[in-house]
């Protein structure tokens, strides 16, 4: 069984009801949705008609940002020159401009995903006359500027609320189909997810992508306020020198892992199959070493949003990450940083381990001892049985974790039998398997306090 998982983006190549069937099948654990190419009212029949295929799968909000694009007209920019732009060219509003920006004499822009690079020289006035609302810059790296093209400011932390009126007519849209995971693009502080977590609620599962500078130093303190990360490394390989991105991507997987948090890695995990049927030498060590790092999730993109086989992208994706799992034993990270926390789930871990156990079987009320087990990296996969068919599609994205919808009895041992039941018809276990099960005697609802050893008759 894979423990790693998939992510798929839903797109015009895998949006109608065949498809979605499909990509789930072919083994995708969570749909995206990219609000960044979809209105909030597409966004809603969307939710609903993949609730409508496939009711089991989770959902994944990906909310917009604020995407900085080139506003201006088409310009030549070359090396050497000095030139002006407003701030509306660079794609900040009006309330946003001059100092307000977070700009500051001697911070860079990168424009068409960095291939054009500036350094701020004046702010304000410039070569545009007496015009207050423009920045002077030095062109370091030019090149043929188009509309809508991307702007980045890697040196800038930007000011304000990271969310847009689209963002968050969005977020109310997620909030009311109980979407299980919603990411929050352009995450640049702590209080940038809390602020979406005052909307959505405090059960929600909120994953900050780490795209800028500013989140990768503060990472820690994001993961404490966060469900998850995800290494976003599009915006993060233009902002960061691009040679120490793999760096940056391992940091974030295992300052996940630490915390206790879901970590996902992103953008171009399987770039060439947008349009090949096959991975390229390189994107299958890019997709190897992902698993290594010990990423939760791997996600696609264009791959299976317009690629011209999603469903093979789908099936490639998890065939590499069972490959790369057969080689891979990850660090107990999560226990030894938190050996109180995880008391009870890494010992039934390390147990699942010396006895070579099949599956590890939590019982779980809101999914949090499944996910504690999953944070160990048990050898074994982590059967997590829970009442609840919306916590079942929130475990969907942990690494190792198979939720089944069971029975939860007031006696532990009916609860066990239950899911061991489920788990048996979902073919999960089978005759002669080694059961490790952490579950409560005290109660159903309190924290995992016992462990049991089962071998399936």
């Amino acid at each position: 069984m894979r423990r790693t998982k998939v992510i798929a983006t839903i797109g015009p190549a895998s949006s109608d009801a065949h498809m979605i069937g499909a990509l789930v099948d072919a083994g995708a654990d969570v749909l995206r949705i990219n609000c960044s190419h979809v209105s909030t009212a597409t966004l809603a029949e969307r939710i609903a008609l993949i609730r409508t295929v496939r009711p089991t799968v989770a959902i994944l909000v990906d909310i917009q940002g604020p995407k900085l694009r080139y506003a201006g007209e088409p310009r030549l920019l070359r090396d050497g020159e000095e030139t002006s732009f407003t701030f509306v060219e660079l794609g900040l509003p009006e309330a946003r401009s001059g100092e307000k920006s977070g700009m500051r004499v001697g911070h860079r822009i990168l424009l068409d995903d960095g291939r054009i690079e500036m350094t701020i020289k004046h702010l304000g006035g410039g070569m545009l006359g007496d015009h207050p609302d423009t920045v002077t810059v030095h062109i370091a790296h030019g090149g043929e500027l188009r509309k809508n093209k991307g702007v980045n400011l890697p040196d800038t932390e930007v000011s304000g609320s990271v969310l847009s009126d689209k963002d968050r007519a969005d977020l109310e849209v997620a909030k009311r189909e109980n979407v299980e995971v919603v990411a929050v693009s352009f995450v640049q502080r702590p209080s940038d997810v809390e602020e979406v977590r005052a909307i959505l609620g405090p059960t929600a599962h909120i994953i900050a992508k780490i795209e800028r500078p500013q989140a990768l130093e503060r990472i820690d303190d994001i993961c404490r306020v966060s469900d998850g990360v995800m290494a976003a490394r599009g915006d993060l390989g233009v902002e960061l020198p691009f040679q120490i991105v793999p760096a940056a991507q391992h940091k974030i997987a295992r300052t996940a892992l630490r915390n206790g948090v879901v970590s996902v890695c992103a953008t171009e995990m399987l770039e060439s199959m947008t349009s090949s049927s096959r991975a390229t030498r390189a994107e299958v060590a890019d997709v190897t070493g992902a698993v290594r790092d010990g990423f939760d999730a791997l996600m696609l993109s264009g791959e299976t949003a317009v690629g011209t086989n999603p469903v093979r992208a789908v099936e490639v994706m998890c065939a590499i990450c069972e490959a790369a799992e057969r080689d891979v034993n990850l660090p107990v990270i999560f226990a030894d940083a938190n050996p109180e926390t995880a008391a009870v789930t890494a010992a039934a871990s390390s147990l699942a381990r010396r006895i070579g156990a099949d599956s590890l079987l939590s019982l779980t009320y809101t999914g949090y001892s499944a996910r504690l087990l999953s944070a160990c990296r048990p050898g074994t996969p982590i059967i997590a049985a829970t009442p609840s068919l919306a916590v079942a599609r929130k475990l969907r994205i942990a690494w190792g974790v198979y939720p089944v919808v069971s029975q939860r009895d007031s006696d532990v041992e009916v609860s066990i039998g239950a899911g061991l039941a489920v788990a048996r018809e979902l073919g999960h276990v089978k005759r002669g398997d080694k059961i490790v099960v952490c579950a409560s005697r005290l109660s159903p609802r309190s924290d995992s306090d016992t462990i049991w050893l089962h071998v399936e008759p």
